[in-house]
């Protein structure tokens, strides 16, 4: 089934945005973020919320979608502050502790 993302509106956005804050508990923000109230929220998380509100999908409703560069654009076009949190290497005791 294809997406309607023409039926996401900002409040929308700003609802979905309330929701993912007030999880608990809250995702950890990585990759791509929405800025909420000086939070980072992830835009992933957000989006698929905001889907379901808009359309009015229950709460448990499977939204699967890719993100990147069109998540940036679209969260952007509804006026939302969006960006790709640069990747943070990974440290040498971490990457040890994968490994074993």
């Amino acid at each position: 089934m294809a997406l309607n993302w023409k039926s996401l509106k900002p409040e929308h956005v700003r609802q979905a945005c309330e929701a993912v804050a007030a999880s608990n508990p809250p995702r950890r923000a990585t990759g791509i973020v929405v800025w909420h109230q000086n939070q980072p929220l992830p835009a992933k998380e957000v989006l698929r919320v905001a889907y379901r509100i808009a359309n009015g999908l229950p709460d448990d409703a499977e939204v699967r979608f890719s993100s990147g560069d069109a998540t940036l654009r679209l969260i952007s076009e509804l006026g939302f502050k969006v960006e790709r949190l640069a990747a943070t290497p990974m440290r040498r005791s971490d990457a040890a502790e994968e490994t074993t």
